[in-house]
């Protein structure tokens, strides 16, 4: 049954034939009608669709309707996926199964230890479960195995050149997993990926390979914070990722996972101010004025700010790393580990290098050393 609103909604539109002019009769926001209609859909009461209700767990994200010459529905098929509701179920059962059997070994102590350096260590657009041809991209071949393998080669790369620091900040810069459910296509574009195997078996690729690189932290680190950004290929499963590895590691001391819902995420470290984010939406020029609205107390207290971002590894231009000093903010683009895919290649999106990059700060004088590790 409809509610009161939802049948005034589904009047509305059923009599302009058109949500802005829906919206305009009703007094309220075309994102309300949107939302409205798409409940509607969901309980079988739209006359433009046929009268099967979608499941709960689940959500239509396309569906093909066959019409007779009079305009009725004759048949209808949908492409169902799980909702949102569901894969918090899911990693829910992830972080209860695991909780609190993490354990990374701390370090030995040696006399060259020192507690005045942040080791920063940023695997970014790792895309775990992308599947590539190198016949068909002039590229690399790709696919979970060698995914996994690259993200922990990156990070013992780096981690050797480490300086027995005082801290790691193990950065998983977003789009660590390449799809975001079984539908196996973007959110917002809805574009259709190139996928190695199903999601169940990316989600236990990925977890493993985050497990080994925060293990190689914490044996260079005297302590590790774990900071999981949110990509616009798997944001879904970069939040319950950030779960399950705080569940995993919950009883164990030198290790922590930050659960900083925000796009954007920072640390300080004596004068320095180190902000991440994985790179879409906002434009390279804005980052200055953003870092400085969003973090006023931590950027007054600082004298050494850098904001790292990703994403834009399809981009020659900025490939490997782009630096731009906006108004007291070093704005840096990082390489990406995965190589190009097939819509890339169709794209010219190519001869980017891949890659990951560490940063070490010392408390007073910020960035002292920056090494990258080429894949």
């Amino acid at each position: 049954m409809l509610t009161r609103a939802e049948q005034k909604a589904l009047d509305a539109f059923t009599e302009t034939g058109s949500k802005c002019q829906a919206a305009k009769r009703l007094g309220v926001a075309r994102s309300t009608i949107r939302a409205t209609l798409k409940r509607v859909e969901q309980k079988g009461c739209a006359p433009w669709l046929s009268p099967a209700q979608t499941p709960e767990h689940l959500k239509c994200a396309k569906t093909t309707v066959q019409y007779d010459g009079q305009g009725k529905v004759v048949q209808e098929w949908k492409r169902l996926s799980p909702s949102i509701e569901a894969l918090k179920d899911v990693a829910e059962g992830l972080c209860e199964s695991v909780k609190g059997k993490g354990k990374a070994t701390p370090r030995k102590a040696r006399k060259t230890d020192t507690d005045t350096t942040l080791f920063e260590m940023d695997i970014y657009d790792a895309h775990v479960g992308m599947y590539a041809d190198e016949r068909e991209t002039l590229d690399e071949d790709y696919d979970c195995d060698i995914a996994a393998r690259k993200m922990v080669e990156a990070a013992e790369g780096l981690a050797a050149r480490a300086s027995r620091p005082g801290k790691v900040v193990l950065v998983f810069g977003g789009d660590m997993l390449h799809a975001d459910n079984r539908s196996n296509q973007t959110e917002h574009s809805g574009n259709v990926l190139d996928v190695d195997t199903r999601y169940q078996r990316v989600v236990s690729y990925i977890i493993k390979a985050s497990r080994d690189v925060v293990q190689i932290c914490a044996a260079v680190g005297q302590e590790v914070e774990v900071v999981v950004l949110r990509g616009n290929h798997s944001w879904h499963s970069e939040a319950w990722l950030a779960q399950v590895l705080n569940a995993y590691y919950c009883d164990c001391p030198n290790v922590t996972v930050s659960l900083c819902r925000s796009p954007r995420q920072h640390t300080v470290w004596g004068k320095n101010l180190i902000c991440w984010a994985h790179g879409d939406k906002i434009k390279p020029g804005s980052w200055a004025q953003i870092v400085a609205a969003e973090f006023p107390e931590q950027w007054g207290q600082t004298r050494h700010r850098y904001m790292r971002c990703g994403h834009v590894h399809h981009a020659k231009t900025i490939a490997p790393v782009v630096v731009d000093e906006q108004a007291g903010l070093m704005v840096e683009y990082v390489p990406a580990l995965c190589p190009s895919d097939a819509w890339h290649t169709d794209s010219g999106f190519v001869g980017t290098q891949k890659g990951a990059v560490a940063v070490e700060y010392d408390k007073a004088h910020g960035q002292v050393s920056r090494y990258y590790q080429p894949i």
